[in-house]
């Protein structure tokens, strides 16, 4: 074999001037029998972030827990199917969205990147029928914008949504999704450039008296691809379960629990003989201790000196 070495200063230069001279043709180094792939730059192969295995038990969590943001306004537990996440370019993902529905972009602040949840109208229009009394199989029109009362239910359940997608992220990669806005119109969506890979979760809502419908949450690939070893790994990591926001919680009403503080002065001796002549008017000396103890609860917690501050009788803790 060959010995595999670097080409000096002056061999580089000759190649280059035989180049220019066309004493050497271009491309008459290239190996015949060698096969070359071409590349695209920024077409990236979707394949690289694995199966996202832990992507795929977030999205199971969140199928099961979104049923009780729906379940106030369907007045049953619906049965939601998980599908597996679809990685594709965003505009070939964007020609199968119907041109009127819901397309709301929240902010996922450690991702670094947004987020986009899809509701079909259709699900907006059976959520307010069942609210309101309906049986759910109400006749869906076309339609180019929403009433205020959908509207209303639209927010009520993005809102669930993203509080839901929240609590299946923390056990993974803690996540806080933040509201930026909304858009019926998919052209005017302002999410991703048109080339970009995203990865597309869908979650089925069946349902007994209507056709399935289907609630899409979109995540730039760019976003996930920093924590794709969390995302491929099939070992998840465990918290002790501590919810720091309670534990504040109780902190600051247990320091509001009000204790009895008592300083214990003295305390006399009295014999029985001399307590069975008191009568009202008469004096009874209390030798007052050089150390006072202070009582709280009923446990000697501190000692302390008597003394006066202000006019008032004061103690100064020495310990």
């Amino acid at each position: 074999m060959a010995p595999n070495r670097k080409l000096s200063n002056e061999e580089v230069s000759a190649l280059i001037e035989g180049l220019n001279t066309g004493e050497i043709a271009a491309g008459s180094g290239k190996t015949p029998e060698v096969e070359y792939k071409p590349f695209q730059l920024g077409n990236e192969d979707a394949s690289l972030l694995g199966d996202l295995h832990t992507l795929r038990l977030i999205n199971e969590r969140f199928g099961r827990q979104v049923r009780n943001v729906l379940l106030p306004m369907l007045r049953f537990v619906p049965r939601i199917t998980t599908m597996p996440p679809e990685s594709k370019r965003f505009d070939e993902h964007m020609r199968t969205v119907d041109a009127f529905t819901s397309q709301s972009i929240a902010r996922a602040d450690t991702l670094k990147s947004p987020i986009l949840v899809r509701i079909p109208p259709r699900l907006i229009s059976i959520l307010v029928n069942t609210f309101f009394g309906g049986k759910g199989d109400c006749n869906i029109t076309r339609q180019t914008e929403f009433t205020p009362t959908e509207e209303r239910i639209l927010q009520v359940v993005v809102e669930g949504a993203l509080r839901t997608l929240e609590d299946c992220w923390r056990e993974v990669y803690p996540v806080n999704f933040e509201f930026m806005g909304s858009e019926t119109n998919p052209a005017f969506t302002s999410f991703v450039e048109a080339q970009e890979i995203v990865v597309v979760n869908s979650f089925v809502v069946q349902l007994p008296f209507s056709k399935p419908a289907t609630i899409d949450i979109v995540y730039p690939r760019q976003g996930l691809k920093q924590i794709a070893t969390i995302l491929r790994s099939k070992i998840q990591h465990t918290t002790d379960g501590r919810d720091m926001q309670w534990a504040q919680r109780l902190y600051d009403a247990l320091m509001q629990v009000p204790l009895n503080f008592i300083p214990r002065i003295a305390e006399p001796n009295i014999r029985l003989g001399e307590l069975m002549t008191i009568k009202e008017g008469m004096i009874v000396e209390i030798p007052a201790f050089d150390k006072v103890q202070i009582y709280v609860e009923g446990e000697a917690l501190f000692d302390a000196t008597i003394g006066e501050r202000d006019g008032k009788i004061a103690v100064r803790i020495t310990g």
